[in-house]
């Protein structure tokens, strides 16, 4: 891949260690909306909006942007609208981004600018959800008062962090059953030495879990679930918002309840800035090879 110059604006610890990764492997980098984070003196900063008018690849962050637009960034307290970075961005630049929303996305392309959404990415979605898999299994064993081989463990759902979840936490010892709906899941828990529950039979079953892990993204643990649960459960709730727990309801039921969301920006953000690193990287080859640019 030719030499190419990277904009990186707003995010956490995880957009700290991508400009470092991307330096290391000789890349120009400058850093927008990183106020205070530790970047080596060679990475450029980049102060106003009005500057990426020079920019040639541009990453935001995961998620780029709160629900009113603006940049999330853990390093600066100021409220910047993504639109208004776009608006400054030349033709023919290309953005990533992580769960980047329709309407900015379109407003880049009529504009001329290459869109992707790095988050959408497969290998992106596996190698995250195995560091979310892992941060889950540390989180859940340092609540517990006891070894998680001892205790009855129940994953919901069997998409991707729930199969790296459940492949770890048999690796524990720990006894594991996982909830899906389709049969083909179910078959492939059942060959992957997990025990299989349909998802229809969960009223009959739930109360004998002492750990639950949500990974399901629609209310699956309601008020009438909770009631069946043991009262002495844990529930880790790994599902994007608005997540899959009432939480409320778990509360008055004097059920623990965690909603654990973005765990590998908190628990691996040198390994989680890596994969960003490699996803848009991957992403560029792959222009290269399409267009030649």
């Amino acid at each position: 891949m030719k030499k190419r110059s990277f904009y990186i604006a707003g995010g956490d610890l995880r957009s700290v260690y991508l400009a470092k990764a991307l330096a290391k492997e000789g890349f120009e980098t400058a850093v927008f909306a990183l106020e205070g984070a530790a970047l080596p003196e060679s990475t450029g900063k980049i102060k106003t909006t009005e500057e990426f008018e020079k920019a040639e690849n541009v990453i935001l962050p995961l998620p780029c942007c709160d629900g009113e637009g603006f940049l999330k960034s853990a390093f600066s307290d100021e409220r910047i609208p993504v639109s208004e970075i776009i608006g400054h961005l030349p033709k023919g630049a290309v953005l990533m981004g992580g769960l980047l929303p329709k309407s900015l996305s379109e407003l880049a392309e009529e504009r001329g600018i290459a869109v992707y959404d790095y988050y959408r990415r497969e290998e992106f979605a596996v190698r995250n959800a195995a560091l979310t898999a892992e941060a889950a299994a540390a989180i859940v064993m340092e609540m517990l008062s006891e070894s998680i081989s001892t205790v009855p463990v129940l994953i919901l759902g069997h998409g991707r962090i729930g199969r790296l979840l459940s492949a770890i936490l048999k690796a524990l010892d720990a006894k594991v059953t996982v909830a899906a709906r389709r049969y083909s899941d179910l078959a492939w828990i059942r060959s992957e030495g997990m025990t299989p529950l349909e998802f229809r039979l969960l009223d009959d079953e739930i109360g004998k879990f002492r750990v639950v892990f949500n990974t399901v993204p629609a209310m699956v643990l309601n008020r009438e679930k909770l009631v069946l649960m043991d009262k002495n459960a844990i529930i880790i709730d790994l599902a994007s918002e608005p997540c899959g727990t009432d939480f409320t309801a778990a509360e008055e039921l004097g059920i623990t309840a965690k909603k654990a969301l973005g765990l590998p920006g908190k628990f691996a953000p040198k390994t989680a800035g890596e994969i960003v690193k490699d996803t848009v990287l991957n992403i560029l080859a792959e222009r290269e090879d399409e267009h030649g640019k």
